[in-house]
């Protein structure tokens, strides 16, 4: 969970800047990682960039991720 909650919101760019394939790469792995750690809570960077229009790699990996995090959430609530 580390790796989610500490590195993806200093890594993901700040609000205004653009997304690069390089941060949905990341978030793509940060998908496979919270699978496998089966992993729940809230990143508010990721939930921010999931909330956003359009439907890039990079905003699609973000709602994946904020989708399963949250899923977990709700499965266990």
């Amino acid at each position: 969970d580390l790796i989610l909650t500490g590195m993806l919101p200093e890594y993901l760019p700040a609000d205004g800047e653009r997304g690069r394939a390089a941060h949905a790469t990341a978030l793509g792995f940060a998908v496979r990682a919270a699978g496998w750690a089966q992993a729940s809570g809230e990143i508010p960077a990721v939930s921010r960039i999931a909330g956003r229009g359009g439907g890039s790699a990079y905003v699609s990996a973000a709602r994946e991720l904020d989708v399963l995090l949250r899923g977990a959430l709700i499965s266990a609530g």
